[in-house]
């Protein structure tokens, strides 16, 4: 009992080493991005139900300078004709070459053909909020021109089976935020603003081209290039709406990725990582397992976990209070389906996103 105390002890320790704060826009008087063309790239596989969101939140924008390419990338929806409706230039992907993501396939193809200065990139389910999209290029036109600006979207949670993504939520934003002590940032798969110049040099979705998450080996790229990523949190700037199509979805989505983030995480953030989940699975155990005087101290062991997890999630998304009280159930679907990911990839058993392999 005595072991497990310290971990769970030691575990909120190394919980504030890997995120304490999220960082986000602040209010910007300048005026820096007026010169700034910017292409927005949007890779979209039957994207018909999110495009409307995220391309009427860019409309907001009005401005002359803002190019929206949607690749479509095969879809066998309506996603071509929505994205034509909202004003988008539409791009018919390719066949997807051997040796590419789709993702990163319609993503190279977008940059092609993007005449803008800087090129943002966005998965098709997030959305700005009002200003948010100006404020976000005014910010990174005050960065040094060897930057790369990525924003974790604030997850709009919606239904209940969504509070299940809280902890893929918080260890997505330790393993690739740079929020914590431990790590330089790298990038968020769903936003990357980037100078074109910069893109090219780091070689773009050509060099990370088979990766599933490719904004973490395109982070590697960019600081050999000589580039500096910057990471932001989202909120009151850019949103997602993730899995509007259900458990079945949600559980598919993170299972595809986060085998692959685990490996490509650096040793230091993994191991603190993996001794917080440790210590937040541990003091439920202690709670039940132990009896006065040791049940006192587990029992405030669990509120101060429940209170650091509350922390962590409202800072990422519309997480409830009552998913963190009981915060072991999503806790323990976030085991069950890392686990299922990682033997999928020992087997070499392919997970089908879409329609597709992956």
């Amino acid at each position: 009992m005595g072991l497990l105390l310290a971990l769970s002890a030691g575990g909120l320790f190394a919980g504030l080493l890997l995120l304490r704060r999220v960082p986000v826009l602040q209010a910007s008087s300048r005026t820096d991005a007026m010169g700034l063309t910017v292409s927005i790239i949007i890779p979209a596989r039957n994207e018909e139900a999110n495009l409307p969101k995220l391309l009427e939140s860019l409309r907001s924008s009005a401005s002359n300078q803002l190019e929206v390419l949607v690749v479509d990338d095969e879809s066998t929806d309506d996603t071509a004709a929505t994205a034509l409706r909202y004003g988008a230039t539409v791009i018919p992907a390719a066949p997807l070459p051997p040796g590419w993501t789709g993702k990163t396939w319609a993503c190279h193809q977008g940059s092609a053909v993007a005449t803008g200065a800087a090129l943002f990139f966005l998965d098709a389910d997030v959305r700005f909020v009002e200003e948010g999209y100006r404020r976000i290029v005014e910010y990174f036109a005050t960065l040094p021109r060897d930057a790369a600006l990525s924003l974790l979207p604030f997850h709009r949670v919606e239904h209940w089976y969504e509070q299940l993504s809280a902890f893929f939520n918080i260890l997505m934003a330790m393993g690739a935020g740079g929020f914590g002590k431990l790590d330089a940032p790298h990038l968020f798969g769903q936003s990357l603003l980037i100078r074109r110049e910069l893109y090219h040099k780091a070689g773009g979705h050509e060099s990370v081209k088979s990766e599933i998450l490719e904004n973490l080996g395109f982070a590697e790229h960019i600081r050999a290039a000589g580039g500096t990523a910057y990471t932001l949190g989202g909120r009151g700037a850019l949103e997602m709406r993730m899995f509007p199509e259900g458990l079945g979805q949600l559980h598919r989505s993170w299972q595809k990725a986060f085998a692959v983030g685990a490996a490509r995480t650096s040793p230091r953030v993994l191991a603190l990582s993996i001794f917080w989940l440790g210590g937040a699975m541990s003091t439920p155990f202690l709670l039940v397992a132990t009896r006065s005087p040791l049940w006192q101290v587990a029992g405030a062991l669990y509120l101060l976990y429940a209170a650091e997890v509350a922390w962590f999630a409202r800072q990422l998304g519309t997480f409830r209070v009552v998913t963190v009280l009981v915060y072991p159930v999503a806790l323990t679907f976030y085991f069950a389906t890392f686990a299922q990911s990682a033997w999928r990839r020992k087997r070499g058993t392919p997970l089908t996103w879409r329609g597709r392999e992956v």
